[in-house]
């Protein structure tokens, strides 16, 4: 009888333990390492005086149905059916989301909604007539819906976001990122030669009660049933490989410095954080070091009393404003807040270690609770409690060169012939939940010997479902 394939997942979020679920399943010797004290990775809750919070914006919407029946397998009759309610709060008006010019027009006055037609308009002439293409996000934005639109609500939000120049930031984050509606159908609409919507949402989704991260601590459970180990506060610190291959783990936890033997390894850790383990040298190793990654902190409200909005969540794209998007969550699950009450998570990017990220609890929680009063939200004397979480590596910056340095720096990697990257952070890629749960179910596959480990990290599940394809983050 031969032994069971010793695998190591380095990450135990939606990717890493999904891998590690379908390796278990499938009876190889699998440990999970998790550098956090909760399983989920981005995709994990956190529990506070009967409040949760998600770390972002997570909801569950899949094409694949035997993801599907994996989820629902999992979380049982607490997966809820939900309806996404969305805005964009700009000069002092709420926008419907995604953005829609009918709305525009109807919403900003006509002055400024007639100027959004004729700049839209006006640039599409300019493109029939000298066309040029699309190098930055600026470019794409601006060809197709007129530099008002793009002065108003996309360049703003874009660079509050991602702390760079939408100049400076490729195209592919735009044509992968914003619905692109047919403004020339939504023209007729305006002058009622078109009755039918452009285009349709999903905006229904499946969402656990207590948190998405149920998911993720459920699967954690179903992995320790079939025998695999998920190893919490383990965080990697180098990997042992030789000829081509990865022999070990090396990781740390509260008992001190250890070393896991492997066959294979599949690894969701930050791509050039992977590639400095492998000991990637030259321009390899120079186009690793140019991939970055935008962090997120959260700023938790534990509100008494009813709703602030009937939102799920509102999108905040004037600069002034700290924070890019707001948050209720018990929209997403009434059990998110205790009866009688609710919260509020406000997502402010930034950059590990600068101002924001630092910044004492008490001085960004004056700042926040300002910003909301000015936002139209006085909720200063409903606070129950504060707290901010931080997430390091939310957001991959797709830099105008971000592809050839991924490339590069995913080819050095893929040489370990037995080291599998993949998820947000090893693949490169602002991928959703569910692509990154596909991601962990080839991912195992390929550390079984049952398909190639090239073309894991470029997976791509998501061209069918409109809403995943959305204005903003």
């Amino acid at each position: 009888m031969t032994s069971p394939r010793r695998v190591a997942v380095l990450g135990g979020g939606a990717c890493g333990l999904t891998a590690a679920h379908a390796l278990a399943s499938r009876g190889a010797d699998v440990t999970v390492l998790e550098r956090e004290p909760r399983p989920g990775g981005l995709c994990g809750t956190v529990e506070r005086a009967g409040f949760r919070f998600d770390f972002g914006g997570h909801r569950f919407i899949s094409r694949s149905r035997a993801l599907e029946d994996l989820v629902r397998e999992l979380v049982g009759d607490e997966l809820l059916v939900r309806t996404r309610s969305s805005a964009v709060l700009h000069r002092g008006r709420r926008f419907r989301y995604p953005l829609e010019l009918d709305d525009v027009v109807r919403t900003a006055g006509l002055r400024r909604g007639a100027g959004a037609v004729l700049s839209y308009a006006g640039e599409r002439v300019r493109q029939r007539l000298n066309p040029s293409g699309d190098v930055s996000f600026e470019d794409w934005v601006v060809h197709r819906f007129g530099r008002s639109l793009y002065d108003a609500f996309f360049g703003p939000y874009t660079e509050k976001l991602w702390g760079l120049a939408p100049t400076e930031i490729s195209a592919d984050w735009a044509s992968q990122r914003i619905s692109l509606l047919s403004l020339s159908d939504v023209m007729l609409r305006l002058v009622g030669a078109r009755r039918s919507p452009t285009r349709s949402y999903a905006r229904r989704y499946l969402y656990p009660r207590l948190g998405i991260g149920q998911i993720f601590e459920r699967m954690t459970q179903a992995i320790a049933r079939a025998g695999g180990r998920v190893q919490l506060g383990a965080r990697v610190s180098g990997l042992d490989v030789a000829r081509g291959r990865v022999r070990a783990v090396r990781f740390s936890d509260e008992r001190g410095d250890h070393e896991l033997a492997c066959d294979a390894a599949i690894a969701t850790l930050a791509l050039p954080d992977l590639a400095r383990f492998v000991g990637v040298r030259g321009e390899a190793a120079r186009a690793s070091s140019r991939l970055r990654f935008r962090a997120i902190r959260l700023h938790n409200l534990l509100l008494d009393g009813p709703e602030v909005s009937p939102h799920t969540w509102m999108y905040v794209s004037e600069p002034r404003y700290l924070m890019s998007r707001i948050q209720e969550p018990r929209h997403r699950s009434p059990d998110m807040a205790p009866p009688g009450a609710t919260s509020l998570m406000l997502e402010i990017p930034c950059d590990r270690g600068d101002a924001v990220w630092s910044a004492p609890e008490d001085e960004l929680h004056q700042r926040c609770l300002a910003d909301l009063r000015a936002l139209g939200f006085d909720v200063a004397s409903r606070v129950r409690g504060r707290f901010s979480t931080f997430v390091e590596e939310g957001y991959p910056i797709y830099h105008l060169d971000y592809r050839r340095d991924r490339a590069r720096a995913l080819g050095a990697v893929g040489e370990v012939e037995n080291l599998i990257a993949c998820g947000r952070q090893g693949a490169f890629r602002y991928v959703f939940m569910d692509t990154a749960m596909e991601m962990g179910l080839e991912a195992a596959r390929a550390a079984l010997g049952e398909r190639r480990t090239a073309g894991v990290a470029d997976l791509n599940a998501e061209g069918g479902l409109i809403e995943a394809r959305a204005l903003t983050a």
